[in-house]
């Protein structure tokens, strides 16, 4: 080879290699091309409001993709978008092929605390009012306030109120501690006789007549005075009643009455009042009265005057009691006293002045049970009115036509309980007040909650079907009520005009909603020893075939069920498709929750005393219903305490009817 050739075939391999690395990039280039026309997609993330959009913060979660300030740039596959900013609430946001160039964020402000406490005696009674509305009642409060002004009294019966407007930040937390000023008030003390000790909180202060300046609280006053017994009384000085005016009438030592009673088991009465000791204080050189009865005796009464600290022994004997007794009734029967056959009617014998069972008995009838009591002093007379089953029934109001509308009805008799819950169940709420209750009349209740096809019948709108009926307002569940009292000829319950509810007929034994009290004391204490939390019993776990709840096929649907229960059913069920509770009562625990008659109310009822057929605080609140129902997916709330207020129809609340027995 030439030394030419040598040169021209040196200078082509030099010339070859950037002629290989160019042709590289260029398909380094086409190829970055395609795939930022074909593969890369961008879509701009728009955050509002304004102040989250300043210090919005965004992070690739999952997928592929990129970011570039606001600008997500995503590869052909899906890809989640974490949105976040100071003193609001992240915000996870998914993006596929399908979203929009342009992604609109709404993120949430976090709401503030207000974190407050007071530091004074009786602080356990301090009321917490956020623009006129009850917050809280104890020492501290700490509770959540979206951003905004709000004006926060505080008030304590011993302490003059303290206002302040207060302003809250997004997720800023408000510290107060006030300093409450307490009222001034004082206490004016009177004696008859006069010159009485005075003790206060166990402290001398001085003799009647007595004033003494005192600021707000509760007071422990005493008055003594020899020859005479001391009057105690606990007293509160207020911001309603800063001044306390107290004029005691002091009682006269006391004498001892000691009674022997034969027979024993008699009623004792001295003055008028029943006592139950047999050795009595009473005052000295006063005329008492003393009167003993009992059934079946004579009763014995006399009058007694005893000198200061005398002990008298007082021996009463009573005397047995006959009366004669004459019993007749429209159809000859037999007649059965204290269970025993005595004769057939019309009949008439002589009886112990006691109380007596009296049953008059014939086939193809009705027995009539009867109380009767003979008296020494006049003939008894009693007459009975026998009626046939059917004739029976009819006076007595049973149901015939819900009958026909397959409604099954239970009796029962209610005892005293206390509703509402008590302070350290899981999950209560603010207006779960424990109040005590009592029921005068036996009651009648639906075995189950009403169907569709049962309500069909009052309304035309309604398909028939054996699912209990929902989505309806409480006005017209008080209106059906009234339709079924019509068609047996009862007084309604309810008083409706004009499509509003007026009033109540309470002694009407027409048909009607439950009363919470009623509700609570069937789900939580009957057939039961004692109240218990669920329908069930006390326990956290829902037995099998309990009720319907939100199970395990709503996963997914729904933030709350019940992961490891499963009743069959994703929406309501037909009534009775569970079994009963102890009580016979089918779905009281779910399916359906169920209108009551109460209104919603966070005023504290009177918690002191016992409520007959109790019928909730005066309120003009919304209706409420009880029990859970196919969405309940938390403990907390299939609770029997537990209110559920609405102002409207709901697909998740029904109703059971109820009626008194007499």
């Amino acid at each position: 080879m030439s030394d030419l050739d040598a040169q021209l075939k040196q200078r082509q391999k030099s010339t070859l290699l950037p002629m290989l690395i160019g042709a590289l990039l260029a398909l380094l280039l086409a190829l970055t091309v395609v795939v930022y026309l074909f593969v890369v997609k961008g879509h701009t993330i728009k955050v509002s409001p304004e102040p989250a959009a300043q210090q919005a913060q965004f992070k690739v979660t999952s997928g592929m993709g990129w970011l570039s300030d606001n600008v997500l740039y995503r590869l052909a596959s899906d890809v989640s978008v974490q949105v976040s900013s100071p003193t609001y609430y992240d915000h996870a946001q998914q993006i596929t092929a399908t979203t929009a160039s342009v992604v609109e964020v709404e993120l949430k402000p976090k709401p503030g605390t207000l974190a407050a406490k007071v530091s004074v005696p009786f602080a356990e009674h301090t009321l917490w009012v956020v623009d006129g509305q009850l917050l809280g009642k104890g020492a501290a409060i700490s509770e959540p306030l979206e951003q905004g002004q709000y004006q926060l009294s505080i008030e304590n019966p011993y302490y003059q109120r303290w206002q302040k407007r207060i302003e809250l930040e997004r997720a800023q937390i408000l510290t107060l501690e006030p300093l409450l000023k307490p009222i001034k008030g004082a206490l004016n003390v009177a004696s008859v006789p006069s010159g009485a000790d005075v003790y206060v909180n166990d402290q001398l202060q001085g003799q009647t007549p007595f004033s003494l300046s005192v600021s707000g609280g509760i007071y422990q006053l005493t008055v003594q005075k020899r020859g005479y017994r001391d009057s105690t009384e606990e007293l509160e000085v207020t911001e309603q009643f800063p001044s306390v005016e107290r004029n005691y009438q002091l009682e006269a030592q006391q004498a001892t009455l000691a009674f022997t009673l034969q027979p024993s088991g008699g009623s004792l009465f001295v003055n008028g009042q029943l006592v139950s000791e047999t050795e009595l204080s009473v005052d000295a050189n006063t005329m008492h009265s003393v009167r003993y009865v009992k059934p079946g005796f004579y009763s014995f009464n006399s009058k007694v005057i005893l000198p200061p600290q005398v002990h008298k022994a007082y021996p009463i004997t009573l005397k047995p009691e006959q009366g004669k007794v004459t019993i007749t009734s429209n159809v000859q029967a037999q007649v059965y006293i204290d269970e025993q056959p005595v004769a057939t009617t019309p009949l008439t014998t002589m009886l112990p002045a006691l109380a007596h069972d009296v049953k008059v008995a014939k086939p193809g009838y009705r027995a009539v049970h009867k109380k009767l009591t003979p008296s020494a002093e006049h003939p008894t007379t009693m007459h009975v009115e026998l009626l046939t089953e059917f004739d029976a029934r009819r006076r007595e109001g049973r149901p015939l036509f819900v009958s026909t509308l397959g409604v099954d009805m239970k009796r029962f008799s209610m005892d005293a309980f206390t509703m509402g819950s008590p302070q350290n169940e899981i999950g209560r709420k603010r207006n779960e007040f424990p109040v005590k209750v009592d029921f005068s009349r036996t009651v009648w209740v639906s075995a189950h909650e009403i169907s569709e096809a049962q309500f069909s019948a009052f309304a035309n709108d309604v398909a028939p079907s054996p699912l209990p009926v929902s989505n309806i307002y409480w006005l017209r569940a008080l209106q059906y009520c009234n339709w079924l009292s019509e068609q047996e000829a009862l007084t309604p319950y309810y008083r409706i005009a004009n499509n509003q509810l007026l009033g109540i007929n309470p002694q009407a034994r027409g048909y009607r909603l439950l009363t919470e009290a009623e509700w609570e004391w069937l789900a939580k204490k009957a057939k039961r020893a004692r109240a218990t939390k669920y329908v069930w019993g006390d326990s956290e776990r829902i037995p099998r075939d309990a009720g319907n709840f939100a199970d395990s096929s709503l996963k997914g649907q729904q933030p709350f069920y019940f992961a490891n229960y499963q009743d069959g059913f994703a929406n309501k069920a037909p009534v009775g498709s569970f079994r009963a509770d102890k009580a016979g009562l089918y779905d009281l625990a779910g399916n359906v929750s169920e209108w009551v008659f109460d209104s919603s109310s966070y005023v504290t009822p009177d918690l002191s005393k016992v409520h007959i057929d109790y019928t909730g605080p005066r309120s003009t609140g919304n209706p409420i219903a009880k029990g859970g129902n196919y969405l309940s997916g938390r403990m907390q709330s299939l609770r029997g305490a537990v209110k559920i207020i609405s102002d409207g129809p709901s697909a998740t609340i029904g109703f059971r009817i109820a009626r008194y027995e007499r």
